[in-house]
């Protein structure tokens, strides 16, 4: 995450992604199939989650420097996942196309969370090395995006 508006982490992969895909809608309009209803009803409420996790991840975090942090958060949605803001931008993402009826939007998506993910494991050996065994135990006891049964 580079891009930052108004101190709110943005990853630059989502903006990349859902302007090439608004790019593409333009050039070659590409709706999603079914009902514009339902989309709506699905698209809203992600993009709702998505913004709570965002929110709450940086209230969570409070003034610690997201880029070089000097204490491991644990708490808010940091309790239930161990990456909610990249959980965050991914319903806004997949929400913003559903909301939309974009095709391309939806289809960006799987090309931005391979980078993300990426990222994501690269964060998480930097607070391995950084917090150590602190870290391993929060690795242990929350999952890296949802908890799986």
């Amino acid at each position: 995450m580079s891009w930052r508006a108004s101190n709110i982490p943005v990853p630059d992969t989502h903006l990349v992604g859902i302007a090439a895909a608004l790019g593409l809608q333009w050039i070659r309009p590409w709706a999603l199939p079914g009902s514009t209803y339902v989309q709506r009803l699905v698209g809203w409420p992600l993009i709702a989650a998505g913004t709570y996790l965002i929110a709450g991840s940086l209230a969570a975090a409070g003034p610690v420097d997201l880029e070089h942090p000097n204490q491991l958060t644990t708490s808010g949605p940091y309790a239930i996942t161990r990456n909610p803001m990249y959980l965050g931008w991914a319903l806004l993402h997949v929400g913003a196309g559903l909301a939309r009826g974009s095709g391309w939007i939806v289809a960006a998506y799987p090309a931005v969370a391979w980078p993300m993910h990426r990222e994501v494991l690269r964060e998480e050996r930097e607070l391995g090395e950084n917090f150590g065994d602190e870290f391993a135990r929060y690795r242990a006891a929350v999952p890296r995006y949802i908890r799986r049964k």
